[in-house]
């Protein structure tokens, strides 16, 4: 089984990527996530734009990380969205991922 995880806090190491680490930390304790990663928002490029994938292709036209991020989903069983509450909302990053990946 794949899991990827998206760590939508700017945060680097900060609490939402410790409470991603033990839901893995869990899970790998059943014995049920042999494969996994984890995105961090912190270190990649996802802007909020509303271009959407206009080529049909499971491909943004916009030239940031996007696609790999959506690369990631495809392959994956299982993904957990996580995220810091900014202002009863998820942070500017993740609302970016879900809006473009949706």
């Amino acid at each position: 089984m794949k899991v990827v995880a998206f760590n939508g806090s700017p945060r680097k190491e900060g609490n939402t990527d410790i409470l991603v680490r033990q839901v893995f930390t869990e899970l790998h304790k059943e014995g049920s996530i042999p494969n996994w990663s984890i995105w961090r928002s912190c270190r990649s490029r996802v802007h909020g734009l509303l271009w959407m994938f206009t080529n049909r292709d499971k491909r943004c036209v916009i030239d940031d990380d996007l696609n790999a991020c959506v690369e990631k989903m495809i392959d994956a069983d299982g993904i957990i969205l996580a995220s810091p509450t900014y202002f009863a909302n998820v942070s500017s990053e993740t609302k970016a991922l879900i809006d473009r990946a949706g």
